[in-house]
Parts: structure tokens; C-alpha cells; sequence
């Protein structure tokens, strides 16, 4: 198999993203580009050049729309509510025929074999208070970390990982026995029961605990009614009207500065790599 390039990732991404526009806006379900995608949109007009996937914020009655009615001659959207193979708490419409993600931190069985990806998060209700909503959030975040060991116990060799992330998975699995005995499933299912009970109720804020890692992710609800579209790689997708204000809730008020090149990495090949097949 021969390794992508960032800019293979990026145009095969594209492709899921315009797939998953068209759907959404010919069935009514929002979505909003978010993260690096949104601030990519506004600052690059595309890709944060050393970006690698697209993310997108759905609140909850549209993630379960997209889980319930979503479909594609190409792609698939796998979520733990569709599939016992997942073992992550949020949803990815992934290429499933070209491409294939190889990574020392699974977030699937080996039953499946997925590529490229985007991302789409749910948005759920958290406490309007928001010291309430930290201590929500933390234990969440505490969750998810423990999940994430427990995926890397369940980790498999394969023969395209570095020597470096194959000795890493080796001692995952053969030194942390109690990791081991978790089911990364039935945790990632007792995961998502549990954000469900816990956000069922509505309030004046929606948060994004499907995957805990961004406090300042505490949004009013109205920040998601009104949409516009954002030019992103010569293509326009949703976002929400009230952009400028979600970008300084997640960077700051100078998120339009450039980070200094140190800061200017990828995540995915710190664990994995793309291939295509």
C-alpha cells in the first residue's frame, strides 16, 4: 500500500464533506463545519495547511436524523449506535473501498477496515451553570481518557506501523492485563448510554462530550439555529451565523494569527498512517 500525502487526505476528504452537504441540506438536517474546519474556512479559505480531517457539529436530533437516514453509493457513517465494532463516542463517514487507516490507537475492531474519514460530533444539552457544566465535563473528560487506553490495549500489530507505534502496541496489550479485560465496545456503549441520560433534559447550552477534550466548547443554544455558508476550498458549507463568536469561544480573539511553526503539526501521524489500497 502506498502512504497518502496530506493533500491526497485532504481532496479525499473534500469528497466526503460535499457528500455529506448534499445529503444533509436535501434531507433538513444541520450540520456545521467546526474546529480546525471552521477556522480553516474563515482564515484559509480552505484546509489549515497542516490540518489533516474535517470535523462538523450536529446537534443531537440531527445526529440521530444522519444515523437513522444517512446513506451513499460511496461512504459509510459508522457511530456505536449503528455498529458494536466502533469504540468511540461520536460518528465518522469514512471511504471503506480506497483508502485504509493503519494506527497503533484502533477506534474499531478488526472486523472493519475504514480509511479517510470526517468527523461528526453531537451536540448535547449541558448545565447552563457553567461550574455545573466543568465538573460534567471533566467526568466525561476522565472517561474518555480511560476509554482511549482501553483501545490501545485492544490494538493489533500490523506490518505498514513504524517499529516505534508496533513496540508501543506490544506493550499496550501485554502489560496493562486490566485495560485488557475491558471490552472497548461495551465501554464506548456505556459511554454514549450514559451522555444520553445525562443531556436528555433541555437547557439554554449545548457542549461536545462525545469526545471531552475542549472545555470552551460551551455554546448557547441559539449559536446553532442560524446558519451560513463559509467558502472552503472553492466549495461553501454550512456554519453557523454566529461564527466569529464560536471561533473565539474555542481560540481566543486572535484566532486569526498564525501559530508559530512548531505548533504547525498533525495529529493523525503521531498514531497512525493512510494508505491508499
Amino acid at each position: 500500500m502506498k502512504v497518502m500525502s496530506l493533500q491526497e487526505q485532504h481532496s479525499c476528504a473534500l469528497e466526503i464533506l460535499k457528500d455529506i452537504d448534499a445529503f444533509c441540506r436535501k434531507n433538513g438536517i444541520r450540520y456545521s463545519i467546526a474546529y480546525g474546519t471552521l477556522l480553516g474556512a474563515v482564515r484559509h479559505k480552505g484546509f489549515i495547511p497542516w490540518d489533516d480531517d474535517i470535523d462538523l457539529l450536529m446537534p443531537r436530533e440531527d445526529y440521530d436524523r444522519f444515523i437513522a437516514e444517512y446513506s451513499s453509493p460511496r461512504y459509510k457513517f459508522l457511530c456505536r449506535e449503528n455498529s458494536e465494532d466502533v469504540f468511540i463516542a461520536f460518528g465518522r463517514v469514512v471511504d471503506i473501498e480506497k483508502t485504509r487507516y493503519v494506527t497503533s490507537a484502533p477506534w474499531h475492531s478488526r472486523k472493519v477496515k475504514s480509511g479517510i474519514w470526517v468527523d461528526i460530533f453531537p451536540l448535547d444539552y449541558v448545565p447552563d451553570d457553567f461550574g455545573l457544566y466543568r465538573s460534567v465535563f471533566n467526568c466525561f473528560a476522565s472517561l474518555l481518557t480511560q476509554g482511549r487506553k482501553c483501545r490501545g490495549a485492544h490494538a493489533w500489530i500490523e506490518r505498514e506501523l513504524p517499529l516505534k507505534n508496533r513496540l508501543k502496541v506490544w506493550a499496550h496489550t501485554h502489560l496493562h492485563p486490566r485495560l485488557k479485560s475491558i471490552d472497548p465496545s461495551q465501554f464506548a456503549s456505556d459511554y454514549v448510554n450514559l451522555l444520553r441520560v445525562a443531556c436528555a433534559a433541555p437547557t439554554g447550552h449545548y457542549g461536545q462530550l462525545g469526545c471531552a477534550d475542549g472545555l470552551e466548547c460551551w455554546f448557547d443554544v441559539p449559536m446553532f439555529e442560524d446558519y451560513t455558508d463559509l467558502e472552503f476550498e472553492g466549495c461553501r458549507f454550512m456554519a453557523p451565523a454566529r461564527w466569529d463568536e464560536c471561533l473565539r469561544l474555542m481560540y481566543g480573539d486572535d484566532y486569526m494569527q498564525i501559530p508559530p511553526k512548531e505548533k504547525q503539526v498533525t495529529d493523525l501521524f503521531r498514531i497512525g498512517n493512510l494508505y491508499w489500497v
